[in-house]
């Protein structure tokens, strides 16, 4: 690296901020020795403590096609930075010092795993002390092995200088004039598009040699032919975050893991995968990864394609003397477990067709990957611990509301996520409903499933043993995919409306899942509100084992009161640090604080009071003093989400994935088909349950009259 560039630069950059949403001035230091990019708030500030750090090994720096000033940082962990320079040319200072920064850092980590040289330079007794140990630790290879290993590393090095040939070209053209100029949108696309490839290729051969390295030495290395031919099956070792499984205390004991072997002929054959069509699959991989039971073992099913969607379905709440606990189902989903290399070569098939950062709304998903239950009962399983929901209307004071707001929310995002793979659930289609609800016992020794009458209603003059948690949900929207949900305690007057649609973004090894929306919960009793929103999801190693991060900052305030709280999700750093870490800070209306709390959201998470004292919650020891109450399938209209995925739920149950491709197809050509028609009509769609006063808000259209009184989605559009 020139001299030069190893001189900190330093420089005013308009970076984009999601908390205001919009652009603010900061000072930015990059430090070459160090590989980080700081921010501060102004160059007067330069000397006290930064307010953020980028880590730049393993980061992509892409320009961006809006213009000639704004550029993006992709790091190799957390979210990216939308930048924008003051000028054409300040920006193309920035990405040349930022490029070969993050190139030398990037190149100092793969030192410390080198490739591998030519066969003919190597001899059995050519080990060095340095790496005598390790060699002699290592299962033995084949030549075969080691040949393929070395035209791997080979073939990835010609790409790199082929790469830097092409940087060297199109930087050496003139950057103004009538002729083609250096920052073309598309010659800067494919340079970024090039580093990304060969630094996902990279990570690719590190993940197989470490792989084979860590084999038990008993197992025979695998022949290879060529370097087309695959080069096994990569199982993660015990390092793997994917493997910490937790398993939920209410939920059933996992069954065999389903073995995924009805992949699609083209694959079995060695012909590629058929290419990408334009169903609308939804984006949202799985948060949670759970595998509650589906129930479907009460209605059989059919070979035939479901019915035209009925505009059908309770309008009001779930409780139902009809409905039975969710609990007496069949095992929940076998774990994905380690991609096989049919499905690797389908899921390569498809990244084949992505480029960085593009969006996946439209890009149709493999139906392995597939979990048995529809997203918006994935909504429903974030209730989480429904008992710590209904104790925010015990408390008596605006800050013990907050702090019980902020207890329940962080408890219970780990509840609907049962296993350690990052599972899609279904994308629900226009119209789709889901009902269900909670019984909570009023005596917590006392299960709720045993304390009604036979009706499910008290006896005359007796109160009810429990207190019932109504939910209700539709897909009011196709394009963009919106789902609106809503939870109500009656008797607490505590009630949820909520409306969320996914973005996703396409990250090399990765995918980034935005859930973005509105998120209003209404304590009726003191008549307050509070604005709260979901952190982002990312889904790692998509190529062996994916495994499921959360990551941004939430804010939860109360206009009302003026108490606020602050939730960070943490990602794992490139270097070091641990996985599913949180903090979180909550205030009172004068700014002091009253809790702040760290720790894992899937563990044990601590909770330090102003007063001193100290509150240590492992989230995996809570008890479970209920589950949802659904009705039976064959009590459902055609249009709730058990009964309308029914035919897939069971063809996956079964391991049956081409028949559970098959029907949901059918499902996904029912709602184009209605689409067209509707579209030649000029109407829109007709929802049930929510309405929208805006265009930006969807409210459910039998909130009670507290709740309409509070919401600031009602108030705003009176």
């Amino acid at each position: 690296m020139d001299e030069h560039l190893r001189q900190p630069y330093e420089g005013q950059l308009i970076k984009f901020t999601n908390v205001v949403k919009g652009w603010q001035a900061r000072w930015f230091i990059l430090n070459p020795e160090i590989g980080t990019l700081e921010y501060y708030l102004s160059e007067s500030d330069k000397h006290e403590r930064a307010r953020g750090s980028i880590q730049l090994a393993g980061a992509v720096i892409s320009p961006s096609d809006e213009d000639s000033y704004t550029f993006t940082v992709s790091p190799a962990a957390g979210e990216s930075y939308k930048l924008r320079a003051t000028d054409t040319k300040d920006r193309q200072m920035w990405l040349n010092r930022l490029r070969v920064v993050a190139e030398m850092h990037t190149r100092a980590i793969a030192h410390n795993h080198p490739p591998l040289a030519p066969r003919e330079h190597r001899t059995p007794g050519n080990n060095n002390a340095g790496n005598s140990h390790q060699v002699a630790s290592a299962p033995p290879m084949g030549l075969a092995v080691l040949d393929a290993f070395t035209q791997v590393a080979e073939v990835l090095e010609e790409a790199r200088r082929q790469h830097s040939a092409l940087v060297t070209a199109i930087e050496d053209m003139p950057s103004y004039g009538t002729g083609m100029r250096c920052t073309e949108p598309n010659l800067l696309l494919l340079k970024a598009t090039s580093q990304a490839t060969l630094l996902c290729l990279d990570q690719c051969l590190g993940v197989l040699r470490t792989q084979h390295m860590s084999a038990p030495h008993h197992q025979p290395s695998p022949p290879v032919t060529s370097i087309n031919t695959r080069l096994g099956s990569p199982s993660l070792h015990s390092s793997s975050p994917s493997l910490r499984v937790r398993t939920a205390p209410h939920s059933p004991t996992p069954g065999t893991t389903q073995g995924i072997s009805a992949i699609p002929p083209s694959s079995l054959t060695g012909q590629p995968p058929a290419p990408l069509t334009s169903s609308a699959l939804g984006d949202v991989l799985d948060i949670t990864g759970n595998s509650r039971s589906s129930s479907i073992t009460s209605v059989t099913p059919t070979s035939t394609p479901t019915p035209p969607l009925l505009q059908s379905s309770r309008a009001g709440a779930s409780e139902n003397s009809s409905e039975i606990s969710d609990e007496d189902g069949p095992d929940g989903d076998g774990e994905l477990g380690e991609v096989g290399d049919g499905q690797r070569s389908i899921i390569m098939h498809i990244i084949s067709q992505l480029r960085l950062g593009m969006d996946l709304t439209r890009v149709t998903l493999p139906t392995f990957i597939l979990e048995r239950r529809s997203l918006l009962e994935m909504f429903a399983d974030f209730l989480g611990h429904p008992d710590y929901f209904v104790r925010i209307g015990d408390a008596k004071t605006p800050e013990e509301r907050i702090q019980q707001v902020v207890k329940w929310y962080l408890t219970s995002i780990h509840v609907g996520r049962n296993g350690s793979v990052a599972k899609k659930p279904y994308n629900p289609i226009i119209g789709e409903v889901f009902h269900c609800s909670w019984r909570i016992p009023r005596d917590s020794n006392t299960s709720s499933e045993n304390t009604e009458a036979s009706d499910g209603k008290p006896a005359e003059g007796k109160k009810s043993s429990y207190i019932t948690i109504k939910f209700s949900a539709e897909q009011v929207s196709h394009h963009p995919p919106v789902s609106a949900f809503y939870f109500e305690c009656p008797e607490k007057q505590l009630s949820i409306n909520a409306h969320i649609w996914t973005k996703s973004k396409f990250m090399g090894m990765s995918v980034g899942v935005n859930l973005v929306g509105d998120i209003t919960l209404v304590i009726g009793n003191v008549q307050e509100s509070y604005s709260l929103a979901m952190p982002s999801a990312y889904a790692r190693s998509i190529l062996t084992e994916p495994w499921v991060e959360l990551g941004g900052r939430v804010n939860i305030s109360s206009p009302e009161t003026g108490c606020q709280a602050v939730i960070v999700f943490h990602t794992k750093p490139f270097y070091g640090g641990k996985l599913h870490r949180v903090t979180a800070e909550v205030k009172n209306a004068a700014g002091l604080t009253l809790t702040r709390v760290q720790g894992e959201w899937d563990s044990v998470l601590e909770f330090n009071y102003a007063n001193g004292v100290q509150e240590n919650i492992d989230v995996n020891d809570i008890p479970m003093v209920c589950v949802k109450r659904l009705r039976p399938i064959a009590q459902q209209a055609p249009n709730e989400s058990r009964r309308l995925w029914l035919d897939v739920s069971v063809a996956l149950a079964r391991g049956d994935v081409e028949t559970a491709t098959s029907h949901k197809r059918a499902l996904e050509e029912m709602q184009r088909k209605e689409e067209r028609e509707r579209a030649a009509r000029n109407a829109a769609f007709p929802t049930q349950l929510f309405s929208s006063p805006s265009t930006d808000h969807w409210v459910y259209n039998h909130l009670p009259s507290y709740a309409f009184t509070s919401c600031p989605v009602t108030t705003q559009s009176q």
